[in-house]
């Protein structure tokens, strides 16, 4: 029998697989982060939903969660919203968590700011290594979907690199983020989308 956070890793493994492909095939259209988290939001509830084998299985999902944390360079008062959060639950006293940072990047050569997306990510990362701070069994991830491939690309000369590795500390207009850990960016392509997630 699997655990809840057996089940909760195959949830967002599957749940991701799903909004890769639907975007990829054009039946979702995102355009800004609040669609993408929507509706990777509603397949992340139906796939959950099937994943509650017995009567007491229990699943959920939260949007924009407070989370209280140490100061942060993003959260800079201890108090982070958090994209999307997970609960998988057996008899009431068996339960896993999961939380989810989302990022959403559209391709513009006139005004996209790629230096302050790129350094939005490693804010993300920090962020959720506080949320692990406060439980280290919770699952954490982040996905970006992007049309841009200089994201993905490993040749680039830009100062902060989201692959194959994350940047693990950068300063960037005086502010400093320093991460507690090298994270590996796992990249899957679809024609022109660019899907990317890191566990930590």
């Amino acid at each position: 029998m699997k655990t809840p956070q057996e089940r909760l890793k195959e949830i967002v493994k599957i749940s991701y697989s799903i909004l890769c492909n639907k975007i990829a095939y054009g039946d979702i259209k995102i355009t800004n982060e609040a669609t993408l988290q929507m509706q990777f939001g509603v397949i992340i509830k139906q796939v959950g939903q099937l994943y509650e084998f017995a009567g007491t299985d229990r699943f959920s999902i939260e949007l924009e969660t407070i989370q209280t944390i140490s100061p942060t360079t993003k959260s800079a008062k201890g108090q982070a919203r958090c994209d999307i959060s997970l609960r998988f639950s057996m008899n009431d006293n068996n339960t896993a968590n999961a939380v989810i940072e989302l990022k959403h990047f559209r391709y513009d050569k006139t005004s996209e700011a790629v230096a302050d997306n790129r350094f939005a990510i490693m804010k993300d990362l920090e962020n959720l290594e506080h949320y692990k701070d406060n439980d280290s069994q919770l699952l954490c991830y982040e996905i970006l979907y992007t049309d841009n491939k200089n994201y993905a690309s490993t040749n680039t000369t830009a100062g902060i690199k989201l692959a194959p590795t994350i940047t693990q500390c950068f300063t960037y207009r005086q502010q400093t983020v320093a991460l507690k850990n090298n994270y590996v960016a796992e990249w899957s392509n679809y024609g022109n989308n660019y899907f990317m997630m890191v566990t930590l």
